[in-house]
């Protein structure tokens, strides 16, 4: 049995979708709400621990993926979660983390994924590069900002970074959940083709909508100001803004050909998914 944890997420949402293409294999997806038409629905609440054991029955397989990363969620839910998988019998997890938290301790993803590697579980971790989605995620609301200002509003400076496509990743995860023998004890450091600057994104974007986006270059404070007025929560704006200040500091740009050496097939660029997602700002459609 495969619990999917974080289904509304980048990875998450991508990965139930294969996972549909494949009605053979036992899973289980886990959320705090109820998801329509789908009988393998079970009720998971990171925050309320009575909700675990049911989660975990059975389950010897796990995509772990928490939203809204900060490290008091870490400490307090995520670790103690991940203990309590192995104690269920869970054998394997699959972990989506970020680029760096090997050696940014400051990061959420450094203790938990420590936590997974002490936990006796084998594992796989899939450090991944800035997601190409979180230009229209509703928890990042940079959506908002490219669809009513024409402004890509990220404080990245002249920084560049390697955009990802979560399609991609969710491919990877998929194999890593039905093979967990092909990535056992594994990092994979996954990234797009090229590392790009916001601007070429914003010109990018541009081209996509048809109409003048801009990168405004904003700083942490103005940054921070604009999203707690529209009530972004201080641990989404923490780990944005750290992500953002690694890609100022010249941080997130290498790029890996891990995507290609595990899919067979280049890293999907940012133009084909801004052409597959153009409909998302047009209709404010944010995920």
């Amino acid at each position: 049995m495969i619990l999917i944890t974080g289904p509304s997420g980048n990875v998450g949402a991508e990965l139930v979708a294969l996972l549909d293409q494949h009605p053979g294999v036992p899973r289980r997806i886990a959320s705090r709400h109820p998801v329509p038409h789908r009988a393998d629905h079970a009720r998971l609440d990171f925050a309320d621990r009575t909700t675990w054991t049911n989660a975990l029955s059975g389950v010897d397989t796990l995509f772990l993926l928490f939203p809204l990363p900060g490290n008091k969620a870490a400490r307090e839910r995520i670790i103690p979660f991940v203990e309590a998988a192995a104690r269920a019998g869970c054998r394997h997890v699959v972990y989506v983390s970020v680029f760096g938290a090997d050696r940014l301790t400051f990061l959420p993803h450094h203790k938990v994924e420590k936590a997974i590697q002490a936990s006796g579980m084998t594992w796989t971790v899939l450090r991944c590069s800035f997601f190409m989605q979180n230009l229209h995620r509703a928890v990042s609301t940079h959506g908002i900002d490219i669809v009513e200002h024409g402004e890509l509003f990220v404080p990245a400076g002249k920084g560049r970074t390697t955009f990802l496509d979560a399609r991609d990743a969710s491919a990877v995860a998929l194999d890593a959940l039905l093979h967990p023998d092909r990535h056992r004890d594994t990092v994979h450091h996954l990234t797009g083709g090229q590392a790009l600057g916001m601007s070429d994104v914003a010109a990018e974007l541009g081209v996509a909508l048809g109409r003048t986006i801009r990168y405004t270059r904003p700083g942490l404070i103005r940054f921070t100001i604009r999203l707690r007025r529209r009530g972004v929560g201080w641990d989404s704006i923490g780990f944005m803004a750290a992500v953002y200040t690694a890609t100022r500091l010249g941080l997130n740009q290498p790029a890996t050909d891990e995507v290609r050496t595990l899919l067979g097939e280049e890293p999907t660029p940012l133009r084909r998914f801004l052409d597959d997602s153009a409909w998302r700002w047009r209709d404010r459609r944010w995920t």
